[in-house]
């Protein structure tokens, strides 16, 4: 018998209408208790409104929020015993790193030493307790960040809100805070919920991951899931690239389907459902020949390469091939850096493989 999964936190057909523009549209979400679930999708998708209304910052124009049955809707932010940590650090400049965290629970009135020993825990926790002294300018940015976290998990919130925590940094900074939110995640034990429009940092951070477009939450799943089976091509592109080939004459063979693509036949694995299909092909299970492969069951088409760039412990090419596709012909495949495509001038020709089931066919 599998384990049995908590619902913290439900959304119910939420809805959120400014004049006549929707911001969201009839969206019905779970999280599950202990997950860390990242909402993503472009700007002005509806993730951020979504999180303030669970919050309570931002008042549905439809729909229901219930916290383990337990209609919330309606509940003042103070009211719930959620975490925000936004953007921008809103940390108290005169305050030391100490007192910033512990302003949570002076404001809850916790008295004096239980106060010191949650602060001492949680500053451990975050990686910052010999810096507890410090005033916020003293710290980097990174530093700051896990501050405001502190300060957000140091009352023990059953649920942690956060706003695109990462994005005012650097990448490496942003790397390196990736990796600790993913430990304090986990030695917590905090429900998280993370807005981000970075398809790297979701994929890196996720349990799950809920994609948002025009306001419609268009896949949950996780990310392994969403990055092989994609339910529609903008979840396909969005999440990580993609390259994208228009099919003619669609046709069945058993559990294959076959296209035309220019004077090349290329194969997937069917998926059902009526239609045209296109055929998509993470950039990852090509292979890139600088002379055509031995013939076999794998799809191949030829081109040549328009660009080349480096980037260190790959190179990237691009190359026009000799099919049509919706992208005006060109893939994105990367190679080692030390790859005999690298010496080839811009007319000679190149040929990508690879194996059909590897092809995903999304709805035209």
């Amino acid at each position: 018998m599998g384990t049995l999964i908590k619902n913290q936190l439900c959304a119910e057909g939420i809805a959120k209408r400014y004049g006549s523009f929707v911001a969201l549209d009839d969206v019905s979400i779970s999280v599950r208790a202990g997950e860390f679930l990242t909402l993503l999708g472009p700007s002005g998708s509806g993730k951020t409104t979504l999180l303030m209304i669970l919050a309570g910052f931002v008042d549905p124009s439809a729909g229901r929020l219930l916290e383990d049955g337990v209609d919330i809707t309606r509940r003042p932010p103070e009211k719930r015993n959620f975490g925000m940590v936004f953007q921008g650090y809103a940390l108290f400049p005169h305050m030391s790193v100490f007192d910033n965290v512990a302003f949570a629970l002076r404001v809850r009135k916790v008295d004096a030493s239980a106060r010191r020993e949650r602060v001492t825990r949680i500053l451990d926790v975050v990686g910052l307790g010999a810096h507890s002294h410090k005033r916020p300018h003293q710290l980097s940015g990174g530093q700051q960040q896990r501050v405001a976290i502190a300060r957000a998990l140091v009352f023990e919130p059953e649920l942690l809100l956060l706003d695109e925590p990462l994005s005012a940094l650097d990448k490496n900074m942003r790397e390196q805070l990736q990796v600790e939110l993913r430990r304090i995640h986990r030695q917590v034990g905090t429900t998280f919920m993370f807005v981000t429009h970075d398809q790297e940092e979701a994929l890196a951070l996720s349990t799950r991951i809920a994609i948002f477009d025009k306001g419609e939450l268009v896949q949950i799943d996780t990310p392994e899931q969403i990055y092989a089976c994609p339910v529609n091509r903008f979840v396909g592109e969005f999440l990580g690239k993609m390259n994208v080939f228009a099919l003619d004459s669609q046709r069945e063979d058993g559990e294959i389907t076959l296209g035309n693509c220019g004077a090349a036949v290329l194969r997937a694995k069917s998926c059902g459902g009526c239609g045209p299909k296109v055929l998509a092909v993470r950039p990852e299970h090509m292979k890139l020949h600088v002379r055509p492969p031995i013939p076999s069951t794998d799809n191949v088409v030829m081109g040549t390469i328009v660009e080349r760039m480096f980037h260190g412990s790959r190179t990237t090419f691009s190359i026009r091939t000799s099919v049509g596709n919706s992208t005006g012909c060109n893939v994105l495949i990367d190679a080692p850096p030390d790859h005999p495509a690298r010496t080839l001038g811009s007319t000679a020709p190149v040929w990508l493989s690879w194996c059909p089931s590897n092809s995903i066919l999304l709805a035209a």
